[in-house]
């Protein structure tokens, strides 16, 4: 499943949209710190193991696509 994602800063739980989630953040843009938050919290919102998850566009931006291995 493709999930897209866009990344605000601050501090509050992830919140569900019609065209995917809202993340908020206040790990810093280096080193790749924001996008593994990012992973983990996707991770818990579906209560899935973080190596589900893949970043598939969007590196450095606000607006990501994720791919996210779920079981059915």
């Amino acid at each position: 499943m493709m999930i897209e994602v866009k990344v605000n800063f601050g501090k509050s739980p992830p919140v569900a949209t019609d065209d995917g989630l809202i993340i908020y953040t206040t790990a810093k843009r280096e080193n790749n710190r924001a996008n593994l938050d990012i992973i983990g919290q996707i991770a818990d919102y579906y209560s899935i193991d973080t190596s589900r998850i893949r970043l598939v566009r969007g590196r450095t931006s606000r607006k990501k696509t994720f791919s996210v291995e779920i079981e059915e």
